[in-house]
């Protein structure tokens, strides 16, 4: 819902046209706007005959021809020029006098042509009041856990968690529930160009205004929200075009490639590809913003194993950095941003407008699914002890899976009757690969399961293209889980290579399943990487790791606070204590960790990588324009109320003494 506008503004907006000359002006609600033209949205048309987000963009002259017309608060627009570092001090709070005015906030809404959305919590319609509608209320709670009606709302978080639980439509009604903003941004600028970009870009760096940057809403940490923000949400960032013959600056690739905007998501990534011929690299979520977060955390996916990670595809991106000016990274220019946007973490060094990657030749890929459940009833066709054991002979079997490129996600979870487990491979598919052969690949295993007397009957399938296989072979994204904390670990090549390590690997593993975690795993290979792929800020434990686990686990929505501290404090403390035991000097895949993580400078990125991070970050932003936990140079800042135990987004962001 956009905020309301007032009508003087509208009038303005009505008359599209950038650079302006005009001399009459008249006083509207404390902004002095010109009445013969248009003075918003602000931009400058630099790619004539262009339609693309990056041709309309804020530039000197625009900030000139509108600084000479007299308006008040241009000055909250302009471009950093160092000359203004400051002392750090916590960022802007609804209520103090240093949050902009309503009519400051108005000057923003016009400049970017009406964009800025004041945020209606998608659950409000659930509450009574004057957002209520019983009709989208029930369709709302009907489609809760489809990614889809999350990534459509500009603030909505598929896990809700960090948010701080407030407004949940499925607690209107409930005693002492109300609608809040909590964690969420006060206001949104929803983009369509670079200039709108660079606009919410520059005034929250001068008005000290927190700025979070959301796409899609898949945020497994609370990076993408935040109490008392502005949000840049990305999502509408759509363009997309085919390259038949993309050749690099540094000529380390040459061949076919996408440009795509940041509001691109997985399978219309996958779509396009189709329609082209080539396949492309994204994530297993259909709705990933693949130019985000995803890309920029490293990026894991179908085509790991036989082509690395998601920034290992990136040719050059598009961003906005801290001081507002939109540039072009690639290998040759702006290296250091370059490298640490493919591996570096979302949120930190800038908004990514759009990236260029490679993609490759269209091919098979062959696989199966299946799903088991256990339990310990008299009429369990399939004991828990059996399954362990079956599941056991699966993981000492992940070298020579994982060197033939297979992704396999599995999935081990309570059981509907909560006395066993539901194990699903939802798939274990190999690229570029036939039936046939992935037939033998398996067959040692199946015959192993068969003499313990594991009873599973496998699907198998093959495809001509992975859209195929990706439409008919893989779940649907289920999100909205409100009392659920995951936390995860890469394992190392090393605990197969040594037969101890890798029965304590295996043991440790079945425990915390025994122990009621949840255990998400992934079979797979990401030291593979294309060739004269360029050097990345990727955490080096992904090039020689077999295996991606992920733990976790619900809790009772009504649970005591003190029994929700100490299910969050096992998780962190206990059941990730032992898999980094097992790992030592090891890491994990920082978009789906754990926000408690200790170490997570090590963990989340090397120690040799963070330190250079740390020096880019300081260097492209010393004013810390840019912030999200447990990102780079975020340990100079806290959230104000937090819980030692856990960090949510739900207060004021302020600097450490």
């Amino acid at each position: 819902m956009s905020r309301s506008t007032p009508r003087a503004f509208l009038a303005i907006a009505a008359l599209l046209s950038p650079l302006v000359s005009s001399q009459s002006f008249l006083l509207r609600g404390g902004l002095k706007v010109a009445t013969s033209l248009n003075i918003g949205p602000a931009f400058e048309t630099v790619l004539p005959g262009s339609t693309s987000p990056e041709a309309f963009q804020l530039t000197d002259a625009v900030l000139s021809n509108l600084t000479s017309l007299d308006l008040d608060n241009v000055t909250l627009f302009r471009f950093d020029d160092g000359s203004q570092p400051g002392t750090p001090k916590c960022k802007a709070f609804p209520g103090e006098n240093a949050w902009p005015t309503a009519e400051t906030w108005d000057t923003l809404d016009l400049l970017t042509g009406g964009k800025l959305i004041t945020t209606v919590p998608i659950g409000a319609v659930c509450y009574q009041g004057e957002h209520y509608d019983a009709a989208k209320c029930e369709n709302l709670l009907d489609k809760w856990d489809d990614s889809e009606i999350h990534t459509l709302d500009p603030t909505s978080m598929m896990w809700p968690l960090f948010q701080g639980l407030t407004c949940l439509p499925q607690n209107a009604g409930v005693a002492g529930e109300t609608c809040e903003l909590g964690g969420s941004p006060v206001h949104v600028i929803n983009v369509t160009t670079v200039a709108d970009v660079q606009l919410a870009v520059n005034f929250a760096r001068n008005t000290g205004v927190r700025l979070v940057v959301r796409n899609t809403g898949h945020d497994y940490i609370g990076k993408s929200t935040g109490a008392g923000s502005l949000s840049i949400w990305t999502h509408h960032l759509k363009d997309l075009d085919f390259i038949p013959a993309y050749s690099s600056p540094s000529t380390s690739y040459t061949g076919p490639a996408i440009k795509m905007g940041a509001g691109i998501e997985g399978y219309e990534l996958y779509q396009a590809a189709d329609k082209f011929g080539v396949t492309a690299m994204s994530g297993e979520g259909r709705t990933v913003g693949v130019a985000g977060g995803y890309t920029a955390g490293g990026g894991f996916g179908p085509m790991t194993g036989k082509y690395g990670l998601s920034a290992d595809q990136v040719l050059s991106i598009d961003v906005v950095r801290p001081d507002g000016r939109f540039v072009t990274a690639d290998e040759q220019k702006h290296a250091d941003l370059f490298w640490a946007l493919r591996g570096g973490g979302g949120g930190t060094f800038g908004v990514v407008t759009s990236m260029t990657v490679r993609v490759h030749p269209r091919m098979a890929f062959s696989g199966m699914t299946f799903t088991v459940t256990s339990g310990t009833g008299a009429d369990a066709a399939l004991s828990n002890e059996r399954l362990y054991a079956a599941l056991a002979a699966y993981m000492r079997r992940f070298p020579a899976f994982a060197d033939a490129g297979t992704y396999a996600y599995g999935t081990l979870l309570p059981s509907p009757d909560g006395t066993g487990h539901t194990w699903a491979m939802q798939p274990w598919l190999v690229p570029d690969m036939g039936l046939d052969e992935y037939r033998e690949l398996v067959a040692p295993l199946l015959a192993e399961w068969k003499a313990l007397g594991f009873p599973v009957e496998p699907e198998f399938f093959t495809t001509d293209s992975f859209l195929e296989a990706y439409e008919n072979h893989f779940p649907s994204d289920l999100v909205g889980m409100p009392t659920v904390r995951t936390a995860s670990r890469l394992i190392p090549k090393e605990n197969w290579a040594n037969p101890s390590l890798l029965n304590d690997t295996v043991s440790t593993l079945l425990d915390l399943v025994a122990q009621g975690s949840s255990l998400i795993f992934y079979c797979i290979n990401g030291g593979r990487t294309p060739a004269g792929a360029p050097a990345s800020a990727v955490q080096p434990a992904w090039r020689d790791a077999y295996m991606f686990a992920i733990v976790g686990t619900i809790w009772d929505a009504a649970a005591p606070a003190a029994e929700v501290e100490r299910v969050n404090v096992r998780i962190s403390q206990d059941w990730m204590a032992r898999l980094r035991a097992l790992t030592p000097g090891g890491g994990t895949y920082l978009n789906e960790a754990d926000v408690m993580e200790p170490a997570y400078q090590e963990a989340f990125y090397g120690y040799d990588n963070y330190q250079r991070l740390l020096r880019i970050k300081r260097d492209l932003d010393p004013r810390s324009v840019f912030w999200a936990p447990t990102a780079v140079g975020s340990e100079g800042w806290y959230v104000k109320g937090q819980e030692s135990w856990l960090t949510l987004q739900t207060g004021q962001l302020c600097p450490r003494a």
